[in-house]
């Protein structure tokens, strides 16, 4: 029984993790890239209900702020000196050029795109299949390669590396704080990244 059950956890994160984005990567149709977001986010409550041992309620933790704040803080000077690095030009482009664009991005973003990650690649991740590696570091490496994969979706270096490198920040921060605090962490991220003008990387 327990082999059938881990078989069948097995199949079902190669096909959600592996297979599925792979598809999308190769579809090559930044639209497809949201409708599936979006349609594996509604499967990932489905699964995550049928979860053993896990509890929407957990999603009541305490935010840790000091964890956002330091993050906040490396991520504006990180962000800041990256973009000057590849591209100067860029920095502040979107809200200098199309500030009504940039204030509709921030706002909808997290709902439109934090939400749905956070509950696919860590939320459900976690949960119903982080028993399948044999510690917690092992799968938080595992889930930033996968974090990171997905965005070849977007068919450039900056997009692949970029979350590559903050993966690990928003895995620790669900796996040791909270949905709440990596929710905000990957917000702020995000909408800097808008900010400084590298969001032409992820669209």
């Amino acid at each position: 029984m327990v082999n059938t059950l881990k078989r069948k956890l097995i199949f079902e994160f190669i096909f959600i993790f592996i297979i599925i984005p792979l598809l999308v990567i190769l579809n090559n149709e930044k639209l497809f890239v949201f409708i599936a977001l979006l349609f594996f986010f509604f499967i990932s409550i489905f699964l995550l209900k049928n979860t053993k041992n896990f509890s929407f309620k957990s999603f009541s933790k305490k935010i840790d702020w000091k964890y956002i704040f330091f993050f906040s803080c490396l991520f504006t000077i990180a962000g800041f000196i990256y973009t000057i690095i590849i591209d100067k030009n860029l920095l502040f482009n979107l809200p200098a050029n199309n500030f009504s664009l940039w204030v509709i991005v921030i706002l909808i973003y997290p709902f439109f795109s934090v939400i749905p990650q956070e509950f696919i690649f860590r939320v459900l991740f976690f949960e119903r299949y982080g028993n399948l590696f044999k510690s917690q570091n092992i799968a938080i490496l595992v889930n930033s390669i996968i974090f990171a994969y997905i965005h070849l979706v977007f068919q450039n270096f900056h997009a692949f590396f970029i979350t590559l490198i903050t993966s690990p920040i928003f895995a620790y921060a669900y796996v040791n704080k909270s949905f709440k605090t990596c929710f905000l962490v990957h917000t702020i991220g995000g909408q800097l990244v808008f900010t400084y003008g590298l969001g032409k990387y992820f669209y």
